[in-house]
């Protein structure tokens, strides 16, 4: 719901911006750009605030609400700051509005000015203080560990096993993002929108340099494509000859037709049972572990840690998780990793922390993800008790478990 109420406000803008024809034909093509984050996480609220920051600069900025309404922005920074990390964007739209505007009435600059010394005041409300306003310059760094969705197109690109069309898409939508800039310049240069050019400068980078990025970058393509593409083809165009209409119908049906065909293996046709909430069996192996009061320590890896974090803490300890920039670099490059790699780095992580049961998904397709698995089924030591769609635990086996082991191993040949 969220999702769909962020995209109603970036396509409110691109149709106000444009008309709705060309704000449709601009969203079928930007669609799956924008679906590429479809996790529940809190990233998600740094859409809708972005959203909320910019309808309220471009209504003000277009004369649509009042002054009063930038006051706004500082209240909205207050629980963005405290939510998600992407918090740096609030002041910062505020100050490219606030440059674009330059030839408003001093009045109205001072109510934007007044907004922005206040919005950026505010990110000091937070339980960190001054060390929270520069965690995002220093979040995105080397982690000892790769995570995709902090990866390069181009460098998913090179790496090859990376089956994601938004890759290319990304770039068929920056190209035209491109050329839609130079065709304005030629044709209509006082139409020419610095901040657009900003905004789609800034997340065109970051969509190059993660991949994360790509629903920002596609929700803000929307109305900036609209904007140029309007003032390319200037204000006469409508669609009232047949012609345009039969036009805008094969455009549209010929997007929606190519995008089913590129993206219909990751649609989930008949791969999972449509509605609200969980899908069915998701706590399933949590509620295993519950039911037959299995204790730790617990060896999970990388995937799985806020699964059971949310279940077991804090009676339970996960050995990682998937906050890479809560661990060193020296725990995944020598000891998270090389465990799962060589089997003697693993004995020695067993005698330091006694193992007792490990929780594994066995969707990781990382190299020592897969060797670890291979490895775990064949040692003797351990015990296969449980295997669904995700999740694999094994069991120590000693005297505290034969019971369970009896009862639940599961024999591999």
């Amino acid at each position: 719901l969220l999702s769909l109420f962020i995209f109603y406000i970036f396509f409110y803008i691109a149709k106000k911006e444009s008309n709705f024809s060309i704000a449709f034909i601009v969203s079928l093509l930007l669609i799956p750009l924008i679906a590429q984050r479809t996790e529940i996480r809190p990233e998600i609220f740094s859409y809708l605030f972005i959203a909320l920051f910019f309808w309220i600069l471009w209504s003000w900025k277009n004369k649509k609400i009042s002054s009063k309404w930038l006051f706004v922005l500082p209240i909205l920074e207050i629980f963005w700051v405290n939510i998600h990390i992407y918090f740096i964007f609030g002041p910062a739209l505020v100050g490219l509005f606030l440059v674009e505007t330059r030839t408003f009435l001093a009045k109205q600059r001072t109510s934007l000015f007044l907004s922005l010394i206040l919005t950026s005041l505010v990110t000091l409300i937070n339980p960190f203080f001054i060390k929270a306003i520069l965690e995002p310059f220093n979040i995105f760094k080397d982690y000892g560990y790769r995570i995709v969705e902090n990866q390069s197109v181009w460098f998913l690109q090179k790496l090859g096993i990376v089956n994601n069309p938004n890759l290319i898409l990304y770039e068929i939508v920056f190209s035209i993002l491109i050329l839609s800039f130079i065709a304005v310049l030629i044709s209509k240069r006082k139409r020419f929108s610095f901040t657009y050019f900003v905004l789609a400068i800034v997340w065109s980078v970051l969509g190059w340099l993660a991949i994360r990025n790509f629903t920002i970058f596609g929700l803000f393509a929307l109305p900036i494509l609209a904007y140029n593409i309007k003032n390319i083809l200037g204000k006469k165009f409508k669609l009232k000859s047949l012609n345009a209409k039969m036009f805008f119908v094969f455009v549209s049906l010929a997007i929606f037709l190519i995008s089913f065909m590129v993206y219909s293996q990751k649609l989930p046709l008949n791969k999972f049972i449509f509605g609200l909430g969980l899908m069915q069996g998701n706590n399933q192996s949590a509620d295993f572990l519950k039911d037959n009061n299995i204790k730790g320590p617990i060896f999970n890896n990388y995937d799985i840690g806020g699964y059971l974090i949310y279940h077991f803490y804090p009676q339970e300890k996960v050995f990682t998780d998937n906050r890479p920039e809560a661990y060193s670099i020296p725990f995944f490059e020598d000891i998270y990793i090389p465990a799962q790699q060589d089997n003697s780095v693993w004995q020695e992580q067993i005698e330091k922390y006694n193992f007792n049961a490990i929780f594994f998904s066995h969707r990781d397709y990382t190299p020592w993800g897969q060797n670890f698995l291979i490895e775990r089924i064949k040692d003797p030591e351990w015990a296969v008790i449980y295997y669904d769609s995700y999740i694999i635990i094994f069991l120590k086996r000693n005297d505290i478990n034969k019971s369970i082991i009896d009862q639940y191993e599961i024999l591999w040949e």
